[in-house]
């Protein structure tokens, strides 16, 4: 069976991701025409596996494939919607490299290569950390549902650049020249030529 088209949304903390997915929920020219994938983070939280440990960023990767194929499975490439994952199964890089540890083993330790990650999106947009451009927008805990700092999510938006960067459809916007309107305005132009 073919997989409907898959597009990723990446990016920092702050960048928009949640926001973008809706904004498109509650507008009736997008509704109907995708269904949206939380990010896997939110279903392991349960599992009882601590963030420190590498076994969690496995199940992260293993979980957004999972959850992914279980979607694309149910839909199939008739139903016409495509799928939009609030953060894709190499995003759980740019966190293994938050603890340190090195990105060759990462690879090594969740069996997977970067070639396979790719392969499995039709195309990743990277919305920008507003930590990035706009800091006075940029909120943490307990305003939102983010523990990280500015300087924090900016390193965790560059590794996430580093690890998408290389997909053959990979369209980064940033927050320059741009508010929020004109951000997502741009991401929606984007969708819509995909």
């Amino acid at each position: 069976m073919n997989r409907p088209s898959v597009i990723v949304l990446t990016g920092g903390p702050g960048g928009g991701k949640s926001t973008l997915i809706e904004d498109l929920r509650q507008d009736p020219a997008w509704s109907e025409r995708f269904v949206a994938l939380p990010e896997a983070v939110q279903y392991a939280r349960f599992v009882n596996i601590s963030p420190d440990e590498k076994l969690f960023q496995r199940v992260i990767v293993r979980l957004q494939m999972g959850l992914e194929d279980g979607l694309a499975s149910a839909l199939g490439s008739q139903e016409g919607r495509f799928i939009l994952c609030h953060r894709g199964s190499l995003d759980a890089l740019a966190f293994w490299k938050q603890r340190g540890w090195p990105e060759d083993e990462f690879f090594e330790y969740t069996g997977t290569t970067p070639a396979q990650h790719y392969a499995r999106y039709t195309a990743v947009i990277h919305l920008v950390t507003s930590a990035d451009g706009v800091p006075a927008a940029y909120t943490r805990w307990p305003q939102a549902h983010r523990p990280e700092e500015a300087n924090e999510a900016i390193f965790l938006d560059k590794w996430l650049q580093q690890a998408w960067g290389n997909h053959p459809k990979y369209f980064r916007i940033d927050n320059e020249q741009r508010d929020w309107p004109t951000k997502a305005q741009h991401a929606r132009e984007i969708l819509a030529d995909l």
